[in-house]
């Protein structure tokens, strides 16, 4: 009986999710050759004609399509060597209920400051990842405060603080389009090795379902799904003290006068 009642669960979940996101205009997923996503992006004049974006973006595949393949990476354990998917959609700040994720996510979109938005104007809104197993997300940094939701499946987290900038090989040019990103393998023991990055000060953590992560601004995270999973976090600006700034600035050689 019990099994009956999760199996009932779990069919109207992925219908909700399906329906509702059928419904959203900003959603996509992105295709690696493996299970390394490097962030990119050519807005705001970043990039070059010569630049090859290490990921594909795909804007046809339906919601259910990449659920099923998700479903079949767990159930294969599929290799870090193969092809993977990664779904995304976002609700922007402010939403007002607009879309189903704001309408959840009341926390997160807050009109009023509480415990997760503690600086309500600066909000960037939620972004929700649907990971399957094994996705790795590079190594990077945020400069608003992150609260980060897992409402299915499990995450590891490895985190720095900003006084390691100068030691894991983050890209430092604001016109690249991983800029802020690391470039080292992290998941490559003996090329981390060599470049010293086995001295790195960090903090190792999974995040379970039902648990929320807490990321301080300017902290490097390296983030890798241990199966399918739901994420969703929400930034809100950087501490009054701006803690961990200088050491961003000393090492990207350069004055943070904005969030990016």
């Amino acid at each position: 009986m019990q099994n009956f009642v999760a199996i009932k669960f779990y069919i109207f979940m992925f219908s909700y999710l399906d329906v509702s996101i059928r419904s959203m205009t900003n959603t996509h997923v992105e295709r690696s050759k493996d299970n390394h996503f490097m962030y990119w992006t050519m807005n705001n004049g970043r990039g070059n004609k010569n630049f090859v974006p290490p990921t594909t973006i795909i804007k046809d595949m339906t919601f259910l399509r990449w659920v099923k393949l998700a479903r079949e990476a767990d159930q294969t354990k599929l290799d870090n060597t193969t092809e993977h998917f990664y779904f995304m959609c976002n609700a922007a700040a402010r939403d007002k209920g607009r879309t189903f994720i704001s309408r959840d996510l009341t926390f997160f979109s807050t009109q009023k400051e509480n415990f997760f938005i503690t600086n309500v104007p600066a909000n960037k809104g939620i972004q929700c990842r649907f990971s399957m197993r094994g996705i790795i997300s590079e190594c990077h940094y945020d400069t608003g405060r992150n609260m980060v939701g897992m409402f299915r499946g499990a995450k590891r987290y490895i985190l720095t603080p900003p006084s390691t900038c100068d030691k894991i090989g983050i890209i430092t040019d604001p016109s690249h389009p991983s800029y802020r990103h690391s470039l080292i393998d992290w998941s490559n023991v003996d090329e981390a090795r060599e470049k010293g990055f086995d001295s790195v000060a960090a903090i190792d953590t999974i995040v379970q379902e039902g648990e929320v992560l807490y990321i301080p601004s300017f902290w490097f995270h390296y983030i890798i799904s241990l199966k399918y999973s739901i994420q969703c976090n929400s930034r809100s600006g950087t501490p009054p003290r701006h803690d961990g700034k200088s050491h961003i600035e000393e090492c990207l050689k350069l004055k943070l006068d904005f969030e990016k």
